[in-house]
């Protein structure tokens, strides 16, 4: 218990809600697309904690729970796909 609250330690990203899963994977693109402006590049290895640590700032403070590892492994399977949007709506 934390804060009065059972927590599910087992959690899966899989086990969100689908607005919470919408908004996580919004704040990660929002990260990412900051840095790819920043930077003029997509974000390399050497930024996937800043941009990780940063959501899931945000994640504790709406109050939602999920493993850091959960986050981690959803980043990484969609990190492909928010540089294929942030490129295509540059070619635009």
């Amino acid at each position: 218990m934390i804060g009065g609250r059972l927590l599910q330690t087992d959690k899966r990203f899989s086990s969100l809600k689908m607005s919470q899963k919408e908004k996580i994977s919004d704040w990660l693109y929002e990260e990412y697309a900051k840095l790819y402006d920043k930077n003029k590049l997509p974000s390399d290895k050497r930024y996937n904690d800043y941009i990780l640590n940063n959501v899931y700032e945000k994640i504790s403070d709406a109050d939602i729970w999920i493993p850091f590892y959960e986050l981690r492994k959803y980043y990484f399977s969609k990190k492909n796909h928010f540089r294929k949007i942030y490129e295509n709506k540059e070619r635009r």
